[in-house]
């Protein structure tokens, strides 16, 4: 789960921070930013799973390795760029070799620092200058006393005894960085930092470093969802994987493992599909031995039964969030692109239901750390969100772009850039500052931004 970022020198971000809920959403017309914010956490993780220029290829990324880093002008582009993510971890790991191990600290902080150099051949080139990875102390964790009740805080974050402080996991200092085991003892690693052209965190892949192992499995994991109706309608191939991709598809594939491997989880699946749409009683699997390939299948209320290819667009994401919110391997972090999409008005309630019992809820006895971060631009959705019964689940945030004139070395430039604000009643909730004025500033927007909300509830919110 992340709980915190922070970013510096991509595309339109400049000293920018932001922090998360369970159910974080961003907020904002069109071309505000709000796809920025993605675009960032996905460029990170690959970050941590592969060298720099594989993670900036533009097969991975919208633009050229260049049009990532913030531009002042056409011609004057930053060389630097930051990063900086805080985390929840869950505090056991296990590596692919079958190795598993306890973590001391579930709360962590990563950093890198990104610059663009001319090689020896004269090429724009890629290379890490700047890496850390630390423990959050307890006395600085401002996020588990907002999000997680005391009486479950150490099930989520270990106890540590009085006066352990642990060291850093990765640091750099003397033009060196340190990967060291278990955060205590010798370093067991050291790499120049001249000339890397990977992150070091991407080369953990053992429990020998089982924090940094944590933070890498957590970052790399992130889901980014643009479902595309065609690709959940299409069937899925014996050969294809069991796991929904980020555009919808193997759907029929997912849900053919959990009918197999649980069919509990199925069943679960069906029910609050049911709740949701009423006119679907059964959710099934077929598998099409002729075809070689599994088709999604639903009975309705007069008995009549169809197939994923006839089935539209709205039903078939709201089923697919049925199968993420009972899919025993679905775990981290969900990056869902305008979720209201293909849904009718009237069943958005239904949708945003559907993502609040998606992530974990820190006052139960979840057993797995799962999160959802929407971007939209519906009035719809929001209102729907602030209508949620537990105010302390979620954030809103509205995007926008702002003009700022900054010094950099002996220029001055005038740029846009993105700034995000809180919809938030206390602004102490946060860690991060924002003056009096941009706090009124995010309420009055959020009030004009709902123009379809009823009075009464648009007083609530504006409530001091």
């Amino acid at each position: 789960m992340i709980t915190k970022i922070e970013i510096d020198g991509f595309k339109t971000f400049r000293d920018f921070a932001m922090e998360f809920a369970p159910l974080t959403i961003v907020a904002g017309a069109n071309a505000s930013g709000k796809s920025n914010l993605f675009d960032a956490m996905r460029l990170l993780s690959l970050i941590v799973e592969t060298d720099l220029k594989t993670a900036f290829n533009e097969g991975n990324q919208r633009g050229n390795a260049n049009e990532l880093f913030t531009q002042f002008t056409q011609t004057d582009i930053s060389r630097e760029m930051k990063f900086a993510v805080e985390l929840l971890v869950d505090k056991n790991i296990k590596d692919k070799f079958g190795g598993e191990a306890n973590l001391k600290y579930t709360r962590l902080r990563y950093s890198i620092k990104i610059k663009r150099i001319i090689n020896d051949r004269g090429l724009d080139d890629l290379v890490v200058i700047h890496e850390q990875l630390d423990p959050i102390r307890h006395d600085d964790d401002k996020w588990i006393k907002k999000f997680v009740p005391k009486f479950t805080v150490e099930k989520w974050r270990p106890k540590v005894g009085a006066g352990r402080r642990g060291v850093a996991y990765i640091d750099t200092s003397n033009d060196r960085i340190s990967l060291r085991q278990d955060g205590k003892g010798g370093v067991k690693k050291e790499f120049s930092s001249s000339n890397i052209f990977q992150a070091i965190i991407s080369i953990v892949n053992s429990v020998d470093f089982p924090h940094a192992l944590a933070a890498k499995e957590e970052i790399s994991n992130w889901k980014f969802l643009q479902l595309n109706p065609e690709d959940l309608r299409r069937p899925s191939s014996y050969m294809a994987k069991s796991n929904v991709t980020h555009t919808g598809e193997n759907l029929a594939a997912a849900i053919h493992r959990i009918k197999i491997s649980d069919p509990q989880a199925l069943r679960a699946i069906e029910r609050k599909l049911n709740l949701l749409l009423p006119n679907i009683v059964h959710v099934d699997v077929l598998d099409d031995k002729a075809g070689r390939q599994f088709v999604i299948q639903v009975k309705t209320q007069d008995g009549r039964e169809f197939t994923s290819r006839v089935l539209s667009e709205g039903t078939l994401r709201l089923l697919t969030l049925c199968v993420f919110m009972n899919d025993p391997e679905h775990k981290g972090i969900i990056c869902f692109e305008e979720p209201e999409n293909g849904i009718h008005p009237a069943r958005v309630r239904t949708t945003v239901i559907l993502l609040k019992d998606l992530v974990t809820h820190f006052s139960e006895d979840d057993f797995e750390l799962r999160q959802v971060i929407v971007n939209t631009h519906s009035p719809v959705l929001l209102k729907e969100i602030f209508a949620l019964d537990d105010p302390s689940l979620y954030l809103v945030w509205l995007s926008e772009f702002v003009t700022r004139s900054e010094l950099i070395g002996d220029k001055k430039y005038s740029f846009q850039a993105t700034k995000m604000l809180p919809v938030l009643k206390d602004p102490k909730q946060l860690s991060i500052s924002f003056s009096e004025n941009e706090m009124r500033y995010s309420l009055s927007n959020v009030v004009s931004y709902l123009q379809n909300m009823d009075t009464e509830t648009i007083k609530e919110i504006v409530k001091a």
